[in-house]
């Protein structure tokens, strides 16, 4: 077998393993969470854990916030939309709704049956029960990922992947706004080192587990990217990328558009 044949079976096997199911709703914490919320006004929050962090806590009413509720980096990517949208991991469909009001053609894209309904029910004309890696191809001049939608591509290998991959899905002009962190602050000491085990995996690669009432996810890993080696992935494949926001706890918003 030659070795761009080898490449090709390489890179399906990988595909394959980091295509998202449909989640069930037994094990679909945040779709409850947001189900829950819409329909019978219950604010219980969305527990979150990690290998790294645990006790942490996500309200329900949050996925619910209108424009003039969102941070400043959500507000420069919704400023920021042009042309034929999808928003990738849409939740609650906060983004897509807002875009929607300003006239844009939105489809809303998430694996959560629970929150598509959600959806559906709060007026979103296009919505998708769907993952990224397994919908048919269609060109949009907008793709978000919001809240760290990134972080579906699991690691960096996944990162180098999903570069190449979602490149037929973005119209000639288009762009793709994402949002991530570099957590190596959650790594520092009190004299300012860090305690980061240089061989083991890329630090951001964290694995999630996630809870609401008696409602409990599988564990599942999650992608944080600092900015310089998305940026790096990026141009590899192609890509121009640029910084568009940056907080002062690492958080930013990056423009990707193709090269060429």
């Amino acid at each position: 077998m030659s070795q761009d044949c080898m490449t090709i079976a390489n890179h399906f096997l990988f595909l394959q393993s980091i295509q998202i199911a449909m989640i069930k709703k037994e094990q679909d914490p945040m779709g409850q969470a947001i189900y829950n919320y819409f329909h019978h006004g219950d604010v219980t929050s969305v527990k979150v854990n990690t290998n790294i962090t645990e006790g942490e806590e996500l309200s329900a009413s949050y996925l619910f916030r209108d424009y003039d509720e969102m941070p400043l980096l959500e507000k420069r990517a919704m400023d920021l939309a042009k042309g034929k949208v999808l928003d990738v991991g849409a939740g609650a469909g906060a983004h897509s709704l807002h875009l929607q009001k300003q006239g844009f053609d939105v489809t809303a894209m998430d694996i959560s049956e629970l929150s598509c309904e959600v959806m559906r029910a709060r007026g979103l004309n296009k919505v998708f029960c769907k993952d990224i890696w397994t919908v048919e191809s269609e060109s949009f001049d907008t793709i978000l990922f919001m809240m760290n939608g990134i972080g579906l591509v699991k690691n960096l290998q996944g990162l180098d992947l999903f570069f190449e991959y979602v490149k037929k899905f973005v119209n000639a002009g288009g762009q793709i706004l994402l949002d991530s962190s570099d957590i190596k602050y959650m790594f520092e000491d009190d004299e300012g080192g860090f305690w980061i085990d240089l061989n083991s995996d890329y630090y951001g690669a964290l694995e999630y587990s996630l809870a609401y009432k008696d409602f409990r996810a599988d564990p599942f890993p999650w992608l944080f990217i600092d900015f310089e080696r998305l940026r790096a992935s990026a141009i590899r494949a192609g890509w121009h990328v640029e910084l568009i926001y940056e907080d002062d706890h690492f958080h930013y918003l990056a423009k990707l558009t193709i090269n060429g």
